[in-house]
């Protein structure tokens, strides 16, 4: 039985066109594969720099709080530590522009740590020579999000107590 030559002709068409999609399949993998490990990356950076810095608070407490002493050693390691922390929350902020289900997982999991950081920090944050640190979109965005934290209230006395 001979083959038609009609019959390679459909033939190569057929392997041209599978050929064809296969290739634009492999493209659009590859680019799904490039921005999974991107977002991973951005993760895995974010959780690493994080966890560096609350290890310093770890290890130094003093650099956690806002200092009421006018100490100018730990004023300016405080100073550097909160720069440091805001300097982290504006690449969280950066990083978690644009639109999609990847920044909305980014949003989702570090916009938290942006509300506790902001709580522990924000009056470093306010003074006017830090703030110029930033850009005016992330000051905007904190002003806006996160409004000046309101101090804890006690809780009300109980029946009979005297303090």
């Amino acid at each position: 039985m001979a083959v038609l030559p009609e019959a390679w002709e459909k033939a190569a068409v057929i392997a041209d066109s599978a050929a064809a999609f296969g290739i634009v399949a492999a493209l659009f993998y590859s680019v799904w594969s490039f921005r999974t490990t991107l977002r991973d990356s951005y993760y895995a950076e974010l959780d690493r720099v994080y966890f560096d810095l609350l290890r310093i608070g770890l290890e130094h407490p003093e650099l956690v709080d806002f200092p009421t002493s006018r100490d100018h050693t730990k004023a300016r390691q405080y100073d550097a530590y909160a720069f440091m922390i805001w300097n982290f929350v504006e690449t969280v902020f950066d990083r978690c522009q644009g639109w999609g289900w990847s920044k909305r997982r980014l949003r989702d999991t570090w916009y938290p740590v942006i509300a506790a950081e902001n709580a522990r920090h924000r009056d470093w944050f306010n003074l006017p020579q830090n703030r110029s640190k930033f850009k005016a979109p992330f000051c905007r965005f904190i002003d806006a999000r996160y409004p000046m934290p309101q101090p804890v209230k006690a809780p009300p006395k109980a029946v009979g107590e005297t303090k």
